[in-house]
């Protein structure tokens, strides 16, 4: 069936003298019902996985959403730095206008977390610039220049289990024993088992919400 969610995803594209088009970002988005808009303590623990599945519950029941949640943006490695990224977030922003929603949230993954993978998620959303006024972390400071504020953290935002094999693979390490291994781009450990061949993620997000 036709679930109408193609005019939530945006890319951009680059196109040559020659008119070759190059996709060099993206965005994806979904409308979802909030059903406690006025209260920020009711975006869900469990942030993406969470608001990808009341989106999708949504449009099968044939519900009305009244709010949009971006799900990611993604911009093109020598693009990086560029201003794709604000472009895209304005992008959701008219998106959301246009289709009559109410709000624009998102769980926010704080990109340079990875790098301190061993430091709690909440000691480091406190961290701030060297000024003192500005999220130290750079993909919330942009949202946050952009008028988002901070809503709650999302503790269990995205759990990805797998098996050994498939964790070797994803992450490029090897589990003698069980217990917690950092991997690059991790926002935390990953939590192993070796006896049950299982491996489990868990993925902490910042909701955050942008005045629309």
């Amino acid at each position: 069936f036709d679930v109408g969610l193609a005019r939530f995803q945006f890319l951009m594209l680059r196109v040559s003298g020659s008119g070759a088009e190059q996709v060099v970002a993206t965005s994806n988005s979904i409308p979802f019902v909030w059903t406690s808009p006025d209260d920020d303590a009711s975006l869900p623990d469990n942030g993406w996985d969470a608001v990808l599945a009341a989106g999708i519950e949504a449009v099968v029941a044939g519900r009305r959403a009244n709010a949009l949640s971006a799900l990611s943006i993604v911009v093109a490695p020598q693009m990086r730095g560029s201003a794709l990224a604000e472009r895209l977030l304005l992008s959701l922003k008219a998106c959301a206008i246009q289709n009559g929603l109410q709000a624009l949230v998102a769980p926010v993954r704080p990109t340079r977390k990875s790098a301190y993978p061993l430091t709690a998620f909440e000691d480091y959303l406190g961290w701030t610039t060297d000024g003192g006024a500005a999220p130290f972390d750079p993909w919330v400071r942009k949202h946050w220049r952009l008028g988002a504020r901070i809503l709650k953290a999302a503790p269990r935002s995205m759990v990805i289990p797998g098996t050994l094999a498939q964790w070797r693979d994803w992450a490029g390490l090897r589990f003698p024993v069980s217990g917690k291994y950092a991997f690059a781009g991790g926002l935390a450990p990953l939590d192993v088992d070796v006896e049950g061949d299982s491996a489990v993620y868990v993925e902490p997000n910042l909701w955050m919400q942008h005045q629309i």
